[in-house]
């Protein structure tokens, strides 16, 4: 599973694919504070950590 978080000063944008190319999280914005971060670990926290990869451009 890849997640891509898109960053910047005030909000961030994410969306997650399997490797074949289904997308399992829409893009989604999420602010640069606690609650934000709190929202994007929710939306992540049912699937397995360890197959989780995370990039930023």
């Amino acid at each position: 599973m890849y997640v891509g978080i898109d960053i910047a000063k005030l909000n961030h944008f994410a969306a997650a694919i399997f490797s074949d190319g289904d997308i399992i999280l829409e893009p989604f914005k999420f602010t640069n504070d606690t609650d934000g971060f709190q929202l994007l670990f929710s939306k992540l926290e049912s699937f397995d950590k360890n197959s989780i990869i995370i990039g930023l451009p």
